[in-house]
């Protein structure tokens, strides 16, 4: 499908000292189709960062093939197109393929709206660069971090502020990183949502790595990873009221 994100007979290693190797990855496939969610739900040091890092091209598994929209990113074109595709995904052009989200303070000291805007003038003038900037803040709430500094937000507004980095760079895949640690229920609940409604409005492919089940609620399909093994499992939805501010108490 185009847009699609496709992981077949994925292994990865880490050697371990001189004599031992540690597994990471064992096996796993998994696809990732524009307009759905799809969470990856594991505890610390189980591979989701590893997962998402070879899903972003950014490491090479030991075997296995990595395809976006049908095209082998690793095998079928050799080092140099793999090297073509980082660089789009760098943001060289106005589209990039694919964009790993993490939450990481940025390495310059300037107003969230600066920071977003400033890879973009590699694609774009200034004007336009702060201009998508703004319009990414406002679609995911947080047009008034704009002038505010990484280390004024709360873990909320930098998550927010994480993902419109992301889409400013018009991904057909967003994958999204142990977003949500940091954050309380509330706040878990609203980015989830987020990004199921960036998925369904943008149709835009979302992979995203969580260490608690509630981040998974809005996700369209759940895989577990343990043991380097994914699992998939049926989707995890919630039923929405028709109602939501009513509530009915029993009684007479």
């Amino acid at each position: 499908m185009e847009g699609s994100l496709g992981l077949r007979g994925v292994w990865l290693s880490y050697p371990r000292g001189r004599r031992h190797v540690v597994r990471v990855l064992v096996d796993v496939s998994l696809e990732v189709h524009p307009g759905e969610v799809v969470a990856v739900l594991a505890q610390r040091a189980q591979g989701k960062t590893s997962l998402l890092r070879v899903a972003a091209g950014m490491e090479r598994p030991d075997r296995g093939s990595v395809s976006f929209a049908g095209d082998d990113i690793w095998r079928s074109h050799g080092v140099d197109r793999r090297r073509a595709f980082n660089r789009r995904r760098r943001g060289r052009p106005s589209s990039v393929p694919i964009v790993l989200v993490r939450p990481a303070a940025p390495e310059v000291d300037v107003p969230v709206g600066e920071g977003i805007a400033l890879p973009l003038t590699a694609a774009h003038r200034g004007s336009v660069a702060r201009e998508l900037a703004e319009r990414a803040l406002e679609e995911v709430g947080a047009g008034e971090c704009a002038q505010r500094r990484w280390g004024d937000l709360s873990d909320g507004e930098r998550a927010r502020v994480a993902i419109a980095q992301g889409i400013s760079r018009d991904p057909k895949v967003l994958l999204v990183d142990d977003l949500m640690t940091t954050l309380g229920l509330g706040d878990t609940e609203e980015v989830t949502m987020l990004l199921h409604s960036l998925a369904a409005e943008r149709g835009l492919g979302v992979l995203v790595s969580v260490g608690d089940a509630r981040a998974t609620r809005w996700s369209d399909r759940v895989a577990t990873l343990a043991g380097g093994a994914l699992m998939l499992e049926p989707p995890s939805r919630p039923q929405v009221p028709a109602y939501p501010n009513v509530v009915d108490f029993p009684g007479g």
